[in-house]
């Protein structure tokens, strides 16, 4: 009995191991229907990237959404509105009370009583302003709100009764500023001591959009870092600390922290920047607005190439933390009018971009970037809709196997004992095979499959790497990855792994292509491997011995292929 066991496990462990998704949607020219099908599974899903609310008439801040510089991907930057050479056109000239009078600082004086004057002082290098009949007047260093107070008790000094005074900073010194960091026109700029940091960073032509923080903005003086601002505070609330530049000071524009993409039905579709490890999905939200129609959220996160989905209701929200690269799908009534898809594996260009609803498969390969290095042709699509559906599929099979084992009868006590060892292993094993996430892929037999594939809201598309390799794994008796030799068939494969193992399924190959699809070899039937295939030897299933072999290899089939992992006993 142990060796029959010990048999059983290697079964489920070796028909596992590595074995692509059968359990996929597999498209051709024969199941356009199966398309169709899944359009209709993922309108929950679908966001509304509406063009109407990219070119729209809704305004932030007093900018319109249509004014945000857009990367590579079509998404616009959140923050990247504010520069559009509104802030360098004019000087700054309000009241600022902790400004510290400086030289070079203009003065207006006015002057009444026993005498009238009307003066403009300008503030000299030793910090003096000159009055006729009073002298110098040290005003260096002196707070803007404290500045008439100080003159006036000057002024006392001399004519000790009927004589007010009134002063006001009428301009402040000019002064030259470094913009650094990533600004599109990093340089010297000339302006005045009370010009905002938004005016100097309008002069450099604005923060780089693909790389730049509107998050961390920080005033430099010397070796010191005297201010830091977050612009995000200024567009949200429209608070700005007043500064005070001094000659040489360096305004330095810091790298783009983490970013998030919300999208959908928002006031501000867009990519949005935050500090740390997470983001309050509520705060996001209070970035994009979600509008009147919102009703549902939904997170998508890709990892490795796999994609999974969080949904909650938006009064929910504050229970979820984003994650760098997530994406946000506010969703409520309404018509899809953009799509956003997902790239990773080998290619170069953005990692996302949006397409209008109804784009081809086959037009956004043609918008790839590959490198020498990309595998085109062996291009991978995973969709949410069919991941959920292989979920599905799994955990009905599980519970059907489920029911089987816990009803099965037996004629003898030996039996009894043998099915009671058998079930406690096989409900171990559906326990953790409900844990399987399934990729989604679709199958595509070629890249011209792609024609015929009409892209979704959420897709990832996987380029692979080229390879000159062939993995050879299962019951052979050393798995290895072997360099491909043209015109070689599988067999061959198998003999440089040492030849098949006693257990090995020898009328049953399993050849997994680059691309994911499946081709079984049958016994007497030759194929020659191409580059970066897969060569599976599986075990062969003893019927008499296992009473659910059948619905077990299914259910190994499903999870094995469906979701790519191992679930071992």
């Amino acid at each position: 009995m142990k060796i029959y066991f010990k048999k059983l496990s290697i079964l489920f462990i070796l028909a596992f191991y590595n074995v692509q998704a059968f359990a996929a949607v597999n498209v051709s020219s024969s199941n356009l229907d199966d398309e169709a099908h899944l359009a209709v599974e993922d309108q929950a899903y679908q966001q509304a990237l509406s063009a109407n609310s990219l070119r729209g008439s809704q305004q932030l801040a007093g900018s319109s959404i249509s004014s945000f510089k857009k990367t590579a991907d079509g998404l616009p930057i959140y923050g990247s509105q504010l520069f559009q050479g509104d802030f360098g056109d004019l000087s700054f000239s309000g009241f600022n009370p902790n400004y510290q009078i400086g030289v070079g600082d203009e003065i207006q004086l006015l002057i009444w009583g026993a005498m009238t004057e009307e003066l403009a002082l300008v503030v000299d290098a030793k910090g003096n302003i000159f009055m006729p009949k009073v002298g110098p007047i040290n005003v260096l260093g002196v707070r803007n709100e404290a500045l008439n107070q100080v003159i006036q008790e000057r002024i006392q000094k001399v004519y000790k009764d009927n004589v007010e005074s009134y002063a006001n900073l009428k301009s402040t010194q000019s002064v030259k500023i470094f913009v650094s960091g990533y600004v599109m026109k990093p340089g010297l700029y000339g302006g005045f001591a009370s010009d905002s940091v938004l005016h100097y960073l309008d002069l450099a032509g604005g923060i780089d959009p693909a790389r730049g923080s509107y998050l961390r903005v920080s005033l430099v003086r010397g070796d010191t870092t005297i201010q830091r601002l977050d612009l995000y505070e200024f567009l949200q609330s429209g608070k700005l600390p007043l500064t005070q530049f001094r000659d040489g000071d360096v305004i330095l524009v810091e790298p783009r922290s983490n970013t998030v993409i919300v999208s959908g039905k928002v006031v501000n579709s867009a990519r949005f920047e935050f500090m740390g490890d997470v983001m309050p999905l509520t705060q996001a939200l209070e970035y994009a607005q979600p509008s009147s129609v919102a009703t549902s959220v939904s997170v998508r996160r890709v990892r490795d190439g796999r994609s999974t989905v969080q949904v909650c209701m938006i009064e929910d929200a504050a229970s979820v933390l984003l994650e760098p690269g997530d994406v946000v799908n506010v969703t409520g009534r309404g018509v899809v009018q953009n799509v956003l898809v997902s790239f990773t594996g080998e290619f170069e260009g953005p990692d996302s971009r949006v397409f209008p609803a109804g784009t081809r498969l086959s037009e956004v390969v043609d918008l790839l970037q590959p490198t020498k290095l990309s595998n085109v042709e062996a291009a991978q699509l995973f969709r949410t809709s069919v991941a959920e559906r292989q979920k599905v599929l799994i955990q009905q099979s599980l519970d059907n196997l489920e029911r089987k084992v816990m009803s099965a009868s037996s004629v003898s006590l030996e039996e009894a004992q043998l099915r009671q060892v058998e079930a406690t292993t096989i409900l171990s094993f559906i326990e953790r095979a409900r844990q399987a996430e399934p990729t989604g892929q679709i199958m595509m037999a070629s890249l011209e499959d792609a024609e015929q594939v009409y892209v979704q809201d959420g897709d990832v598309l996987y380029i692979p790497r080229l390879s000159n390799l062939v993995t050879v794994h299962g019951e052979v008796q050393y798995p290895n990855t072997q360099l491909f030799r043209r015109g070689e068939e599988v067999e061959d494969y198998i003999d440089r792994a040492g030849g098949f193992t006693r257990n090995a399924n020898e009328k049953e190959l399993i050849l997994v292509k680059a691309n994911g699809m499946i081709v079984t070899i049958g016994k007497g039937r030759s194929i020659d491997p191409e580059p970066s295939d897969e060569i599976i030897v599986l075990p062969t299933a003893d019927a008499k011995k296992l009473m659910f072999a059948k619905e077990i290899s299914t259910i190994i089939y499903q999870i094995a292929l469906g979701a790519r992992v191992v679930v071992g006993l």
